[in-house]
């Protein structure tokens, strides 16, 4: 499992780098638009993977107590 994670990682990596931050998604997901949701560009996508991962941090401290960067 954690070694599929780090090959997603390292694919999103290789991606990442070789786009634009201003250049819109090749395939965007079929549910975006149903969802009501528009990435205009990859800048857009990584703000919002960043902010849905900082939301799920807060619920795992408010978990666990544990918190790993303090501000």
């Amino acid at each position: 499992m954690i070694e599929a994670y780090r090959t997603a990682i390292a694919r999103s990596d290789e991606i990442i780098a070789e786009r634009e931050l201003s250049s819109a998604p090749e395939r965007p997901e079929p549910w975006w638009a149903e969802a009501g949701l528009s990435f205009p560009d990859l800048r857009a996508v990584i703000v919002e993977t960043a902010t849905h991962a900082g939301q799920l941090d807060a619920a795992r401290e408010l978990i666990d107590g544990r918190q790993y960067l303090v501000l």
